[in-house]
Order: C-alpha cells, then structure tokens, then sequence
C-alpha cells in the first residue's frame, strides 16, 4: 500500500563554519546525516518521511534558479526545520536578503506552525544582511530550545521535534476532519436549536472550558457568566457570549451586540480581579471586519489566529476574541484551548494582563464618575 509521506524540509546553510569559539562545526555531513535519519524513519514498517536538503537535488530546468527551489520546497513541506547558526546565507547582492533569512520568511508566512528552528552555535557571521536575518529571528521566535552544542544534540532535537510535530499533524487532521461530521452528532443536536438555545449551549461549553483550565468555578457574583482566569499570579475576567448563526447574520450577531459597554458594571476597585476580557463563540467562521464591526470602528489591533480573531482597542483597551467553528461542545472546548496555547507561545499572555489591568482604571472611573453623577441629580 503506498503512503503519502510527511515532507521534511531542512533550512539552513549547506556547508561548515567557524563558531564564535573558533571551533568548526559540520554541516555537511550533518544535513547528509539527518536526511538519511529521518528518510529511513517508519511507522510499523512503513516509511514515515520524505526529508529534502537542496545538495542532493538534481539538475532543474533553466528556467528555475536556487531561490525559485528552495521556496518551492518550502511552500510544499509539511514540516519546515530551520538550522539556525545566525548566518543569513547567499544573496545575489550585498543589501539583499540571504537565502537562509528568505527561506525562514517564507515558512512563516504560509505556515508559522510547522516551522522549528533548532539552534546552532552561533557562526562568525557579522555583516549587516546576518544581522537582519539574527533580528527576524529574534523578534518571531520567542522559544525555540537549548541551542546545540554538537552534531548528536541537533540529531536528537530534530528527532523530538518530528516525534511532536507528528502527534500535533494528527491531533490537527483528526480536528479538521471534524468538519465532515457537523451533520452528525452533537452538532447536528445543536443546530436543529433555535438561537437562544443555542446560544446557551455554546456559552456554557465555553465557561465550562475556562472554569476547568484552573479549576476554578463561576464567578457567582455575575450569575455564572463570567470566570475568573489566573495569568501570570493575577486574575482577568474572562465573560462568554455567543453568536448562534454565522458572524454575517445580523439577528444572530445582535444577540452579543457590544458587550464591552457594560464592563463598568461588573469590575470595582474593592474587587482584585482585571478585566474584563470578552470571548464570543461564533457557530461558524470569521472575519477581521466582522470583530472590528462588533468594536463599532476599524482602528484597532486585529489579528487572525488558529483559533479565530483576536481584536484590542488600544485607546480603551477593550479586548475580546472571536472563537470560529463553535459548532459543539468538543470544538468549543478545543478553541479555548488554542487561544491559552497562541497566548503562551506568542508572548501575549503579559500583554493581555497589561490590558486587562488599563480596561479595569478605566472602567472603574467610568463607574465612579456615573455614581457621583447619580448622587447629584438626587
């Protein structure tokens, strides 16, 4: 039976280089080593990986040079492992970018979550088109591992990226093809709902999904809308709403309709939770416009992520997140766990607290204003 394998593309520069220490370190016989390692890996029997390093390639045609290859093979692999020593690699002209720094971009664009870098000791590399790509590098990827030290640690941690990354595939693939069974199952129960229950079922898989990340109940003070999640030693207040239909169905969307301008009501100062942070559950998918309609204006932070769309107002601090394909309780519960997964590795967990801590100073003089204003007019 023939096996469509995983393409493995390894990134990097082909030949050996002086370390920062003087030392010399193998490439060549490194990337021969790793293809050859990953090519004979199997899966009862079966071989599990086409592994593509560009030395053993054969003759293209003239019309394709290295650089039209290289990205080609990028675009095509299913998992990208990028060798980074810090050096940005060939380049036609002195102030273009190296092919090691293009082939980078390049994976991150068309699929951040199949790149992994595994670092190198760093090369000798100083010239202004390395020090771009040790910027790129720098700025997109927050965690990437102990760096190597010898051939055997870069053998193992490539070794304990695929085994990852192939639990991952499938854990993906058997969440994609979920999608073939929305006729089925819970979500055909939930789509034969009306929107109002409908809404109830999807905002109740979504507090539930946040109550369990730390073990914590509802927030009984707001009738067991809200929860109290812990980041970082502090606490937000995570609210759940629901948009029963498709994001584009106005009487669907009107049920949610801009939550975040009663968050004075349910934050004070004697209170030491942050907040509040808005999530809405969306039956199906989502757009940028559609979370920045909700906003009610389009100058905002919007960015689309695995999970759905995370948008900020940077002058209120107003934060909520869109969850696309809530379409029962296991997909639902699956989106939170992507947005603590996205906010982990991205960084963004600090800059939600951050947020969080602004949106309650402001909302708490919102209320404190309304109160003295309430006061007078008596």
């Amino acid at each position: 039976m023939a096996v469509d394998r995983i393409r493995v593309m390894i990134s990097g520069r082909c030949k050996d280089y002086t370390t920062g220490d003087n030392n010399d370190f193998s490439l060549a016989s490194l990337r021969r080593d790793l293809q050859s390692k990953i090519g004979a890996a199997e899966l009862f029997g079966k071989q599990l990986f086409d592994c593509w390093i560009n030395e053993i390639e054969p003759s293209k045609a003239a019309t394709r040079d290295v650089w039209d290859e290289c990205l080609r093979e990028v675009r095509r692999a299913h998992v990208v492992i990028v060798l980074y020593n810090g050096d940005a690699g060939w380049a036609r002209e002195a102030n273009d970018i190296g092919i090691c720094h293009a082939e980078l971009e390049a994976s991150l664009l068309s699929g951040r979550d199949r790149t992994h870098l595994i670092q190198l000791p760093p090369s000798k590399a100083c010239s202004q088109r390395d020090k771009r790509f040790q910027e790129l590098v720098q700025r997109e990827l927050t965690f990437s591992g102990t760096p190597a030290q010898n051939e055997t640690d870069v053998i193992e941690n490539v070794v304990n990226t695929l085994v990852e990354v192939v639990t991952r595939l499938a854990r993906s693939g058997a969440t994609l093809l979920r999608k073939e069974s929305y006729a089925l199952g819970q979500a055909l129960e939930w789509s034969k709902m009306d929107y109002a229950s409908r809404k109830h079922a999807m905002e109740s898989a979504c507090l539930d999904a946040l109550a369990e990340r730390q073990g914590r109940t509802r927030d009984k003070k707001l009738d067991g809308s809200a929860v109290r999640v812990k980041i970082d030693r502090s606490e937000v207040l995570f609210f759940a709403h629901a948009i029963p239909a498709a994001a584009s169905v106005a009487a669907a969307r009107e049920l949610v309709g801009k939550p975040f301008l009663m968050d004075h009501l349910h934050v004070a100062d004697d209170d030491r939770v942050y907040g509040p942070v808005h999530i809405i559950a969306c039956q199906k998918s989502t757009t940028e416009k559609q979370a920045t309609d909700l906003l009610g204006f389009a100058d905002a932070t919007v960015v689309t992520t695995m999970f759905g769309v995370y948008l900020v107002d940077r002058i209120q601090q107003i934060q909520f997140i869109l969850l696309a394909n809530c379409r029962d309780e296991t997909s639902t519960r699956f989106a939170v766990q992507r947005l603590f997964d996205w906010l982990g590795r991205s960084g963004e967990a600090d800059e939600v607290m951050r947020r969080a801590r602004s949106r309650k100073r402001i909302v708490t003089t919102i209320r404190k204003e309304l109160e003295s204003r309430s006061d007078i007019d008596q």
